[in-house]
């Protein structure tokens, strides 16, 4: 009899050992199956996705309060009362390649404000921002595991459209670790350090210690989201709009 308990003991720690590890497995998968996400491509040069918001656009980010997304007017609408923050709306879609463009406006609020377009978005600690001011400025800025770093620092452009109300039409286009911008149809250097580990330095006209590219490089992320983002600085209460967001499979030239 004691040698029959013993067994049946044994058999139940088995059995409660190949639960737990069937549990652990679940729990794994069920992990990274909130990391997968589907990536829509096309061949070059191919219309992906389009958003005129001139419906009911529910594969847009909406939410209320102190930061606010909203559809209204035929536009999306993004509202940030927070000093030194981002407010951003993100599509539903993951793009790897892409060539992103949007209409983008200044609505209220301060000159001294940032707004554009975000890609390769994951979560608001992951994902890449190219943004223009109401003071006629531009930059790249690019948040990685919530560390914030600008791939180039903010340059003063005749390009931007300056004043508040005043539209902006922005365009990024991805291509692997290679990333292009531009303002206004027109093509829009990015400020380089030549040291990897420095920070953009852009000053009176001059690009510090970097070189001004036609091409930003960088792998940190290779996939998320596209959307759109207000910033502001000290003062808050920017709001900014965008309206004929379009996605397309980047041309092999470009």
């Amino acid at each position: 009899m004691a040698v029959t308990f013993r067994g049946h003991v044994l058999r139940r720690l088995l059995t409660v050992a190949a639960l737990g590890a069937a549990l652990t497995v679940l729990i794994l998968l069920a992990r990274a199956a909130e990391n997968w996400h589907y990536v829509v491509s096309g061949a070059p040069g191919t219309l992906l996705y389009a958003a005129s918001f001139d419906g009911d656009q529910q594969d847009w980010q909406t939410y209320s309060g102190r930061l606010d997304a909203s559809i209204e007017a035929g536009v999306l609408r993004v509202e940030n009362g927070q000093s030194d923050s981002y407010a951003f709306s993100v599509a539903d879609q993951h793009y790897d390649d892409l060539d992103l463009r949007a209409r983008a406006v200044g609505a209220e609020g301060p000159l001294n404000n940032g707004y554009g377009v975000v890609f390769r978005y994951q979560n608001p600690q992951n994902f890449y921002a190219f943004l223009v001011s109401s003071d006629g400025y531009y930059s790249v800025v690019r948040a990685l595991d919530g560390d914030q770093r600008w791939l180039s620092n903010w340059i003063d452009s005749p390009m931007v459209i300056q004043g508040i109300g005043a539209e902006n039409r922005l365009r990024v286009v991805a291509s692997g670790d290679q990333f292009r911008f531009w303002i206004n149809d027109m093509p829009a250097q990015v400020c380089v350090p030549d040291d990897p580990a420095a920070e953009s330095t852009y000053v009176a006209g001059t690009c510090r210690e970097g070189t001004m590219l036609d091409v930003l490089q960088d792998a940190a992320l290779a996939s998320g989201q596209v959307g759109v983002v207000a910033l502001t600085f000290g003062e808050p209460d920017v709001v900014a709009t965008f309206d004929d967001i379009v996605v397309y499979s980047p041309e092999a030239n470009r």
